[in-house]
């Protein structure tokens, strides 16, 4: 992929989330479309890649207009990194691996995310934890197993 493609795929991605995702929502709760693209970024080309992917399309997206300017950025580095670090080459391609490792990748980034959002509000952060961020999560990986049967080769790349 180049690098104008690149950029373009992260604009759109930051685009639809604004748009298109809140069609989605269940009780304010949207499926990550950024988060996606950064993991799937993260696991194709590396946590170098994905960390940058993930810093520029959460600053894009937190530029475009929610509470803090860094804190997508900061979730979206860190679900790279991770999902970089321990991704395609030491995962075993059992399904139930597999899920667990992105539940627990997209669980990370939303605890990250609703954590630090929640601060100085009177919800605690085991109330935010199961009522923001464990459905956030599960809300995603069931739009990343949908990206996965319409287009297989969008997580994972190239099959080897």
């Amino acid at each position: 992929m180049s690098t104008l493609a690149f950029v373009l795929l992260l604009i759109l991605s930051v685009v639809l989330q604004k748009t298109v995702a809140p069609l989605f929502s269940i009780r304010e709760i949207t499926p990550n479309l950024i988060l996606i693209l950064v993991v799937a970024v993260s696991l194709q080309r590396g946590r170098f890649w994905g960390v940058l992917a993930g810093f520029a399309a959460g600053l894009l997206y937190d530029l475009v207009g929610t509470e803090f300017v860094g804190l997508s950025s900061l979730a979206n580095c860190l679900a790279a990194y991770v999902a970089g670090t321990f991704g395609r080459e030491r995962l075993e391609r059992r399904l139930v691996i597999v899920i667990g490792f992105l539940l627990t990748v997209l669980l990370l980034h939303d605890v990250v995310y609703f954590g630090i959002l929640a601060f100085g509000t009177n919800s605690g952060l085991v109330r935010t934890i199961l009522g923001a961020a464990v459905p956030s999560a599960l809300y995603t990986s069931l739009f990343i197993v949908i990206f996965h049967l319409v287009w297989p080769r969008m997580i994972w790349g190239r099959v080897h």
